[in-house]
């Protein structure tokens, strides 16, 4: 257990299960056959669920930085995320996987990135072949959905827990890129508690890596210091910013009628709020709250 600047008792997240080592070493292995790698990412963590190794993983092949589930936030605090990330040269574009808003983007963004190998290949005069790209992306993200949406039908299988998608294949994409799946990547060790929170708090982790109540005072308390107005309106608050998480907690245990029993804590609770933040009814804000490479 470690402690947050709160002396609040948090778990220390390690998850790098064995079919994530295997991934490592095939996405190294397979981008030497693509030119471009597509790096999904949830956009209400943009920073907390990218991989801090993919880059050097797969340089020098640019990477389209796909922010998945965009709905899901604040356009006007997206778009500051977009230009950020843009200036660090990672292509981003916003995305709704599940309903394919977003796939036109992506498709120029291959097409533009592409087009110096192209010339690259009429110099050498070479037959001028599809682009390919590479997706990756931790578990839980979207990465399969992202696919389908690309590819307009399914071709990928997906669900709801870490490591369903497994294997790699080609997909053909309208026609003209050629689409490497590979196995969901993720980083060896969460050292900072609260990355493990973010990726909690988005259903990232598996149920059984983390306490639903920990993790539902956690996006309390940010929702609470980022968004009260969203609780208060929500909930029927009048003061939410004067609430603790418990007393937060109890009173929408009892906006809810879920009658928690005394000294049991707040499972119900913490479940219905997890489920409601997840599906952006409580509020539509960005947990990484830093500059990107801060």
């Amino acid at each position: 257990m470690k402690e947050n600047n709160t002396g609040e008792k948090i778990a220390a997240y390690n998850w790098y299960p064995g079919h994530m080592v295997r991934a490592r070493r095939e996405i190294s292995e397979n981008v030497k056959l693509v030119d471009i790698v597509v790096e999904v990412t949830d956009a209400r963590a943009p920073r907390s669920t990218r991989n801090p190794e993919l880059e050097s993983l797969v340089a020098p092949k640019p990477i389209i930085l796909v922010l998945n589930k965009k709905d899901l936030v604040n356009p006007e605090e997206l778009e500051v995320w977009v230009r950020r990330l843009a200036q660090d040269g990672l292509n981003p574009v916003g995305m709704v996987a599940t309903s394919g808003e977003g796939k036109k983007a992506v498709i120029q963004t291959v097409e533009k990135l592409f087009r110096p190998i192209v010339q690259d290949m009429k110099n050498r005069k070479r037959r001028v072949r599809p682009p390919r790209i590479m997706v990756v992306g931790i578990p839980n993200v979207g990465k399969s959905t992202l696919i389908n949406a690309l590819a307009g039908k399914k071709t990928a299988r997906t669900g709801s827990q870490p490591g369903v998608t497994r294997g790699k294949q080609w997909v053909r994409i309208e026609g003209k890129i050629d689409l490497l799946d590979t196995p969901g990547l993720m980083w060896p060790r969460l050292s900072v508690p609260e990355q493990g929170l973010k990726l909690a708090a988005l259903g990232v982790l598996g149920p059984k890596a983390y306490s639903e109540e920990e993790v539902a005072r956690y996006v309390l308390r940010l929702v609470r210091e980022i968004e009260p107005q969203a609780l208060e309106s929500r909930f029927g608050f009048k003061d939410v910013q004067s609430l603790d998480e418990n007393q937060i907690l109890e009173s929408i245990a009892s906006f809810r009628g879920f009658g928690e029993d005394e000294g049991t804590g707040f499972p119900k609770t913490a479940h219905f709020v997890l489920g409601e933040f997840r599906r952006g009814r409580i509020a539509r804000i960005i947990l990484d709250r830093h500059e990107p490479g801060t």
